[in-house]
């Protein structure tokens, strides 16, 4: 992929994966429980994702994520490529949705009601995020991070003598 931005590995950075590309995905930030219905649909977006597809949900994550102040700095993607952008993955969502998911979107939405469709974006926003992060720049991104985490700290602060010794090694 040619814009990736995460890196897989660490819990840490799973966590801020899953967040990041499930809030950017249709704007959803909260996820009911799933029934049937959600997951046959999950399952159906993810079977019918291209690497075509994942490359437009890609690019319009990283532009609408760099659209937040504090990180706008970062981008110099201009409004004609915003907007080509937006009808990218428009485009991609409405084909999928209506032509090759269709009968399972119907049955989230009778169901579950329509803001449940964007529950069912969870996983292909998992799977894509985890597509992102094996690409090699990211992963010496996030690894350039941790050459100024002081580890000593970390070690100290966490693994108290109770969590030594529940890992066996005995500490006063």
């Amino acid at each position: 992929m040619s814009h990736p931005f995460f890196k897989p590995g660490q819990q840490t950075f799973r966590h801020i994966r899953t967040l990041c590309m499930a809030s950017a995905l249709m704007g959803i930030t909260q996820f009911a429980a799933a029934g049937p219905a959600v997951d046959q649909l999950s399952e159906c977006l993810v079977k019918s994702t291209t690497a075509a597809d994942k490359t437009a949900v890609l690019q319009w994550t990283f532009v609408a994520l760099s659209a937040h102040p504090e990180l706008k700095k970062f981008s110099n993607v201009t409004e004609e490529q915003k907007t080509q952008l937006d009808k990218n993955l428009a485009q991609v969502l409405q084909r999928i949705l209506t032509e090759q998911c269709s009968v399972q979107t119907k049955a989230v939405i009778q169901a579950e009601g329509i803001q449940a469709v964007g529950d069912s974006f969870q996983e292909l926003g998992s799977i894509t995020g985890e597509e992102i992060l094996k690409t090699p720049e990211v992963k010496d991104q996030l690894k350039g991070v941790v050459r100024y985490i002081d580890l000593n700290k970390l070690v100290t602060t966490f693994l108290t003598p109770d969590i030594w010794n529940k890992l066996g090694v005995v500490r006063k």
